[in-house]
């Protein structure tokens, strides 16, 4: 029966000697490279193993700043400082690195994350200055928030860096919720500024409407006309109404008999023959159907053959002449 061959168990993590890597060489950058690797386990789903590139380090060590752009070749430093450290601790049971693929390497965190771990926070501590450079766009979340054990379960707190990360990513949303509400609040100041106008229109119209000078006595010519004496574009409404209202009320005394215009206004309130009756004086009655042709001539044809435009003051005094004709109508006797 063969012995069983002790296995050579990895010598103590000693971080000051991990930390000299490079020294001789002058390419004492070759420290962050645990740091950058346990990063890129992390982007890479916190798997069993993390594969990395070499030119992924390059790119990572330059665009922070901790080394200037290699030369040709000049990333083998990087490869020998995994190699250093995986010989010296002696961490080859697992190995750390294993075999390199087109430029790559595998790594086994699932077996050494944790003195990465520690390391990344020695590293911080004692090299704060680069590793400000490494994360100066945030750090990645290094731990997850709740880690669960069999035994016990503990709640581990977002490291000041992955605050400040996730602060960051709420900023854009908190903007637009500020930016919103400053909207909501010009909007209603607006509001407030409309109902306030509102509020002086309506009090000017129902001014009109208690004015003695604006009041419509015969009920159907104010329902017709009022709703239409409140804009100018509608006042030619109103008199085009007032006029129908005149014309339909005189076929109405009439018992209508088809005539139209002055033909009814005459047929009406001609002086000798008219039907209807508003003054017994002769001369009176002659003037009442003189008043009546001019209105159907000159106040009821106009708007209703052509375009024409009324003051506010003339649509009212329009009315207020037709409300009189039909006032006298009521007044009239059959003859």
């Amino acid at each position: 029966m063969m012995a069983t061959i002790p296995k050579t168990p990895p010598r103590s993590w000693e971080f000051d000697d991990l930390l000299a890597l490079g020294k001789r060489g002058g390419v004492t950058y070759l420290k962050s490279i645990p740091v950058i690797i346990l990063e890129e386990w992390i982007q890479q789903g916190r798997g069993a193993k993390v594969y990395v590139r070499t030119k992924s380090l390059e790119r990572r060590l330059v665009e922070s700043e901790l080394h200037p752009p290699f030369k040709s070749k000049g990333t083998s430093n990087i490869l020998a400082a995994l190699s250093s450290i995986q010989i010296d601790r002696n961490l080859t049971n697992p190995s750390l690195m294993e075999t390199k693929l087109r430029g790559g390497y595998w790594v086994n965190i699932k077996d050494y994350k944790d003195l990465l771990e520690e390391f990344r926070q020695y590293y911080c501590k004692q090299f704060s200055e680069d590793y400000r450079k490494l994360y100066a766009k945030g750090e990645p979340q290094w731990q997850t928030s709740i880690i669960q054990d069999t035994k016990t379960s503990l709640i581990v707190k977002p490291e000041l860096g992955k605050q400040e990360e996730i602060k960051a990513l709420f900023m854009p949303i908190e903007n637009a919720l500020r930016d919103r509400e400053n909207e909501i609040k010009i909007l209603r100041e607006q509001n407030k500024n409309l109902q306030s106008e509102l509020g002086s229109l309506r009090s000017a119209l129902q001014e009109k409407r208690d004015n003695p000078r604006y009041i419509i006595f015969d009920d159907e010519l104010r329902n017709d006309c009022e709703k239409h004496l409140e804009t100018q574009e509608t006042y030619i409404d109103a008199i085009r109404r007032a006029g129908v209202v005149l014309e339909e009320r005189l076929k109405s005394r009439l018992g209508d008999e088809g005539k139209y215009g002055v033909d009814l206004v005459d047929d009406a309130l001609k002086k000798v023959t008219g039907k209807l009756i508003i003054s017994d004086h002769s001369a009176e009655q002659e003037g009442v159907h003189m008043l009546f042709r001019g209105a159907v001539q000159f106040v009821r044809n106009p708007p209703a053959h052509k375009k024409m435009q009324y003051t506010e003051h003339e649509a009212w005094q329009t009315i207020s002449l037709i409300d009189y004709l039909l006032l006298l109508l009521r007044q009239a006797k059959l003859r």
